[in-house]
Formats: structure tokens, C-alpha cells, sequence
């Protein structure tokens, strides 16, 4: 029996050796994973060198294939497993099952099995300082240090955040004069509890000065212009945020392609004061920008953006904006911009010459006017603006409107005067493509009272945008509601300001302000209240191609702040997107639900559509 036990293993081994060697150099098709709670697949295939390839990804991209062998699928099991550790999971399990084997194609499916296990998690957080040699108040600095540390006492452990955090203590450090300074840590690890201590050992070094700074790089814009823009002073206490904040000012001119401020540190010899160093290269004074394209609501559409870097010396810039589409068939802007109003960092003022004609669904305007808005940057989250505007308008009335009766000419001319204010917090990232994060934008118009023009309202909006991950889907939601008040007797309400909704950016299973009042013609008549919310999930397909589904609701009312939610219009569909270098080329399909209205709509347009 014992003999015949060791032939039946024997042969068992040399099966599934022959097996293994067997599907070398078949190709990858897929990788599965699961018992992956914590991490999803793509953050784990980006830690893998072998990759998945789907059959179109090979036809359509000409991907290079990765082809199975045992010694990568191994590498790549230990990668996995060094990837979990570094997230906290000391105790995890990775294991390749059985392979999916296709002879006919020869392909194989990698099938992973996770036990994550329960995590690491941190226990106590100390700071030891060198003894005596500190002029600070170490109590107030570990205050602030805990508030902004990633790694709190409960958390996950991870190496990326631990990196993270040591870097902050050493900048915070940096920014009292210490420019020398080091960090240690030492990690009380124990197993049983699954906890951790975290032990920083703080070396300030000795309090720097700043020396002497030098500029180089510079050729149009003057040395003297440059240096009003630093943020530090020669003789004064070392400061690494003076530093990023010089930077961040000098870039923010966009007069210089590349800036870095350096400072001239030297650990061996803990040279003091620290010297300074500037390097530049300053942008082309005159760039162009030209594009076209097409899109199912402004068919043909072209721009041309001219912009001219230190106009009269300075940072002062001037702007040449022409646009032509079918919604827009001519726009000329000319923009004088001021950065840095009266040497306050992150402000600009603006003088804005413009004309525009707009062939909307639902009017036709042709308006002169010039806009002086005001910017202050806070944040790279968050910025406002305040503008005064002063516009001549020139609508072109629809033979038969209820709004004009009993009028001579079809021309309806009018002014406007007010004050626009907006704030915008956007967080979320990527730029073209969202994947976390939240976009919120508020704006008030006040047109008319005293600042004159022929009407006098206020208008009122907002605009909430979130995205999550989850897993391989980005959840993207939108949720957008305003309304008009009229202070004049009329009510009446300029057609350009007014709400509309539906369209490739609102309710996609309507055309262009298809939803909402109409006149007797059918034209949108366009309301004071409007409300819409968009749901999104977002998946990656393969090579630059993504699919969506959504579900989208929305209506505008006559009055104001009116809303009906029993009388919501829906829409559902689906979509894809190309990603490109100037944002996804989008191609969407909407179908009306809950309505008598049954005819889909397709869109395609640049960009998604929150």
C-alpha cells in the first residue's frame, strides 16, 4: 500500500508539473481576484508586472501580451504580498489557484485568492526633541503636528502614509528655522494586539538664517520685478513656506515655464546663513491656441486663443478669445489681466471687452457689453470671484411671443448692470475625469436696483458635484437647483438669464432646454426655478475606453422658487468615453422614463457631462 501510495503522488507531481510547463508562454487573458476587501483589483494589478489583456485590448491597441510563466506568476505573488504588508496586513495570504485554462486559444486566467486578515493598527504616537536644544514651544508644535498627521491612533498602518507624515514633521520643523533638521522613527510593533507605536525621534539642528539669493534664468522679465515677488527677506529666520510660497507666486504670473527656489543647504557642514538659489525659464510671450471639432448640439465649432505674456512689463497679460459654433455663431473677448492686484498673492483684476451672439433653442441675443471681475485664489481648492458687468442686448423676437405683443419691430433692445459673485470648492481629481472628490459652485446676480439697466432681479444658484471610487466604479452624482426673484412689476426676466433644462449636460432624454415652459410656437420659454440631479457609474472598458450608465431627473418652472418634485422629468441610458489629451470624447444615448415621450436622444460632445 505504501508503494502504491508513493507511485499515485509521484504521478500526481509529475501531472501537474507537466501541466505548469504546459501553459508557459500562454497568454494572460484575465487576472480574478477575490477575498480583496480592502484593496481593489486595480490598485493590486498595478502592483503586478504580468497584466490581463482582453481580446479586444489585442486587436484594437496592439497591446503587448504577457505570457505565463512560473517564475513571474511567483515574483508577482510575493509583490502582492509585500503590497499588502505595506498597507498593514503583516499576516496576509496570497495563493494562486487553480489556472482557467483555454487550450483552443491558449490562454490562461490567473486566479488569486486574498486572506487579508485583520490589520495593523496604530496605538500611540510620541515626539522625543532634542534635549536643550530647542527655542520653541515643543507642546504647541506636537498640537499641531497631531491635527495634521495621516496616521492617527486607531487607523490602518501604511508606509505611504508613515513616508507622508515624516515629511510633514520635517517641513513644519523647516519652517521655524530649521533647516536641518532630521527624522527618526522606531516602531513598537505588537503582534498579538495587532498594534503599533510610532516613536519619532526629532534632530532640529541649529536655527538657520537666510543669506544671499540668486537668479538665473530670466531674460525678458528684470531681476529687480523678480525679486519683489519673494516672500523672504536676506538676514531673516530660515522658512521653507516662504519658500514654496516665492515659488508658487512667481508661477502663478504664468510669465516662466519652470520654477524652483532652492535653498543651498549643505548637511556636513549645516552651512549658515543659507544662500538662496532661483532657476527660471520663462514661457514664450506669445502662445496660440487653435481647435475644432464637432458636437450634436453645436455642430461645427472652432476657437482661436491668443495670449501675450507681459504686455507694458510685469505680469500684466492680454487675451484674444474668438469662438464660433452653431449655438454661438460669433464671441470676441479681449482681457486685460492684472495678477496680483496691489502685491496681494493670488488676486487678479480683469478689464473685458466682449461681443457675443447667441442662437439658443429657446432665443436669439446679440450682446456688447464689458465685464470687470475681481478673482482671489484662497487655495488650489478654492477661489472666488466678484464682477461688475455692463451689457447692450439685442434679442430677436420670435413672431408671436405672448411676452412682446402688439410689437413693431422684432428687435427687443435693453441694458444690463449688476454684480455677479461666485465661489467655486473643487477638490476632486483627475481634472478631465473625476475619480474623488467634491466640486461645489454658488453664484449670486444681482442685476439692476442701483447699479441701473432696465430690470431689476436677483439670481440665485447652486451646483453640488461628489465623485467615489468603488472598487473598479467611480460613483459620480450631481444635484443642481436656482431660482429668479423680480423686484419689477412686469416680472420679466432677460431670455439669456433665465433656466432651462435638458440637453447633453442635464436631462439627456430631452434635447437642448427641450424640458420646462414652452410658448405657443413650442420654443423653450425658459423658467425662474429649476432643478436637476444626475447618478453616473463610471467603468473602465479597456486601453482609453470607458462605459457609463446613468439616470438623470430635472424640470424648470415658470416661478419663483417653485419646485414640483411630483413633476420631475427622468431620463436613463448609457455611454462611452474616449479619453484623449484634451478630455474624453463623449458618446451618449438617453431614453425618456416615466413619460408618454418615447424617442431616445444621442449626444456627442468633449467632456463628461458633470
Amino acid at each position: 500500500m505504501r508503494l502504491l501510495r508513493l507511485v499515485f503522488i509521484g504521478v500526481f507531481m509529475f501531472a501537474n508539473t507537466c501541466m505548469v510547463f504546459a501553459q508557459d508562454n500562454y497568454e494572460i487573458r484575465h487576472i480574478n481576484f477575490h477575498g480583496n476587501k480592502t484593496l481593489d483589483k486595480q490598485f493590486l494589478l498595478d502592483a503586478m508586472s504580468l497584466k490581463e489583456v482582453s481580446f479586444l485590448e489585442k486587436v484594437m491597441t496592439k497591446q503587448e501580451r504577457s505570457l505565463y510563466n512560473q517564475e513571474m506568476v511567483n515574483l508577482d505573488m510575493q509583490r502582492l504580498k509585500h503590497t499588502y504588508q505595506s498597507e498593514g496586513f503583516l499576516n496576509v495570504k496570497v495563493n494562486l489557484e487553480p489556472l482557467t485554462i483555454n487550450e483552443k486559444r491558449q490562454t490562461v486566467t490567473l486566479n488569486i485568492e486574498i486572506k487579508e486578515e485583520k490589520p495593523v493598527l496604530v496605538d500611540t504616537i510620541t515626539f522625543q526633541f532634542d534635549k536643550g536644544k530647542t527655542d520653541f514651544n515643543t507642546d504647541s508644535l506636537v498640537k499641531r503636528l497631531h491635527r495634521k498627521l495621516l496616521l492617527k491612533k486607531g487607523q490602518r498602518f501604511r508606509d505611504e502614509d508613515l513616508n507622508s507624515d515624516i515629511t510633514h514633521i520635517e517641513n513644519a520643523l523647516k519652517s521655524l528655522g530649521r533647516a536641518y533638521v532630521s527624522v527618526d522613527y522606531n516602531l513598537n510593533l505588537k503582534l498579538k494586539a495587532l498594534k503599533t507605536d510610532i516613536d519619532y525621534s526629532i534632530h532640529s539642528g541649529p536655527k538657520s538664517f537666510v543669506g544671499e539669493t540668486q537668479i538665473s534664468g530670466n531674460k525678458h522679465v528684470s531681476e529687480a520685478f523678480i525679486r519683489k515677488q519673494l516672500k523672504y527677506k536676506k538676514g531673516q529666520v530660515y522658512n521653507q513656506s516662504l519658500l514654496d510660497k516665492t515659488r508658487q507666486s512667481l508661477y502663478q504670473l504664468q510669465l516662466f515655464r519652470v520654477v524652483s527656489v532652492l535653498p543651498q543647504t549643505n548637511p556636513e557642514t549645516q552651512k549658515n546663513p543659507i544662500d538662496v538659489k532661483i532657476n527660471l525659464d520663462e514661457a514664450p510671450r506669445m502662445t496660440t491656441r487653435f481647435g475644432a471639432g464637432y458636437g450634436t448640439e453645436d455642430k461645427f465649432r472652432a476657437f482661436l486663443d491668443l495670449n501675450y505674456h507681459g504686455f507694458l512689463g510685469g505680469a500684466r497679460r492680454i487675451n484674444l478669445y474668438l469662438k464660433h459654433s452653431a449655438l454661438v455663431p460669433y464671441s470676441a473677448s479681449l482681457r486685460w489681466i492684472q495678477p496680483q492686484l496691489f502685491g496681494i498673492m493670488n488676486s487678479s483684476i480683469e478689464l473685458n471687452p466682449f461681443v457675443t451672439s447667441n442662437h439658443e433653442p429657446g432665443y436669439k441675443t446679440r450682446t456688447y457689453g464689458i465685464n470687470l471681475p475681481l478673482t482671489y485664489q484662497f487655495n488650489s481648492w478654492l477661489n472666488s470671484s466678484l464682477m461688475y458687468y455692463l451689457e447692450d442686448v439685442q434679442q430677436t423676437v420670435e413672431q408671436g411671443d405672448p411676452e412682446f405683443l402688439n410689437r413693431e419691430s422684432n428687435k427687443f433692445l435693453y441694458n444690463k448692470s449688476g454684480i455677479l459673485l461666485s465661489t467655486i470648492f473643487n477638490n476632486s481629481n483627475p481634472k478631465f475625469s473625476p475619480e474623488r472628490g467634491v466640486n461645489l459652485s454658488v453664484g449670486l446676480k444681482v442685476n439692476g436696483y442701483m447699479f441701473g439697466g432696465d430690470f431689476s432681479y436677483t439670481r440665485l444658484w447652486g451646483d453640488f458635484r461628489t465623485y467615489q471610487k468603488i472598487g473598479g466604479v467611480v460613483v459620480a452624482a450631481r444635484l443642481m437647483a436656482g431660482g429668479i426673484s423680480s423686484a419689477d412689476t412686469s416680472g420679466f426676466i432677460p431670455v439669456e438669464d433665465r433656466f432651462y433644462a435638458g440637453g447633453s449636460n442635464s436631462v439627456r432624454g430631452w434635447n437642448r432646454a427641450e424640458l420646462g415652459p414652452k410658448r405657443a410656437s413650442g420654443s423653450p420659454l425658459g423658467g425662474k426655478s429649476v432643478l436637476e440631479g444626475n447618478l453616473e457609474l463610471r467603468y473602465k472598458l479597456f486601453w482609453r475606453l470607458s462605459g457609463v450608465v446613468f439616470l438623470d431627473a430635472g424640470n424648470v418652472w415658470l416661478h419663483s422658487f417653485d419646485f414640483h418634485l411630483n413633476k420631475l422629468a427622468y431620463a436613463t441610458g448609457g455611454g462611452l468615453r474616449l479619453d484623449t489629451p484634451i478630455g474624453p470624447v463623449r458618446f451618449d444615448l438617453g431614453f425618456p422614463i416615466y413619460n408618454q415621450k418615447k424617442s431616445p436622444q444621442f449626444f456627442i460632445s468633449v467632456g463628461q457631462a458633470f
